[in-house]
């Protein structure tokens, strides 16, 4: 990862590679498609880390670790911010959204969230309830450096691409996805997650800590 991609500091405790954050779980059908792009990345992992299939996540909202009252956020703290956030959750339907096609970022092999049904831009709403449910709740958010852009992550960049070869090869895998992967996969949103999320520099990865699951919408059971 890259050096200013690390929350944790260079000595730093090993609790500052955790942080909180509300996250959407893609269902077996995403999995299953991102699974086909896993066989595309197959050839490239000198230069891509893939996903797994347990770590896949759509994040809504990241929070800092430490609240208002200067409390390292655990389960604790997410659970009393619970109610916040489904306060603001309550007000938004679940809704469809489609994803893909996978293509190579600077950092990253990611596939787009987008609003099944223009003009409504529900992925970007659902984050602002989510920004305002969490905030309510006592968390404070990270100050945005730039636009919310919602996404999934397929692989992470393993090595800056600044020489010739690797320039060829990162060519070459995006050639590559826009041969095979092309293609998007629809999902319904209904719910998301409160989870502690550990980033792991050293496996060039992201793992979560499951705490709650919320549902959109006034119904009272995720999934339903």
């Amino acid at each position: 990862m890259h050096p200013g991609r690390l929350w944790r500091a260079e000595g730093g405790p090993a609790e500052d590679s955790v942080r909180p954050h509300v996250l959407w779980l893609p269902p077996p059908d995403v999995v299953s498609y991102f699974r086909q792009v896993r066989e595309v990345l197959a050839p490239y992992q000198d230069i891509v880390t893939p996903v797994a299939d347990s770590d896949l996540h759509w994040t809504i909202q990241a929070a800092l670790a430490h609240d208002y009252a200067d409390e390292r956020v655990g389960p604790r703290q997410l659970k009393d911010a619970a109610e916040a956030l489904r306060a603001e959750l309550s007000e938004v339907e679940p809704f469809s959204v489609d994803i893909g096609p996978v293509a190579l970022s600077r950092s990253a092999v990611l596939a787009r969230v987008w609003p099944h049904l223009a003009p409504h831009d529900a992925p970007t709403e659902l984050n602002r309830r989510v920004q305002a449910g969490l905030a309510n709740g006592g968390l404070i958010m990270p100050e945005a450096a730039e636009a919310y852009f919602p996404h999934l992550s397929a692989g992470y960049g393993t090595v800056d691409t600044d020489t010739p070869n690797l320039v060829d090869r990162a060519d070459s895998l995006a050639s590559a996805l826009l041969r095979h992967a092309r293609h998007h996969v629809t999902a319904r949103i209904k719910s998301v997650w409160l989870v502690l999320e550990t980033q792991h520099p050293d496996r060039n990865t992201y793992t979560s800590e499951r705490i709650l699951e919320l549902p959109l919408g006034r119904k009272t059971t995720p999934g339903l």
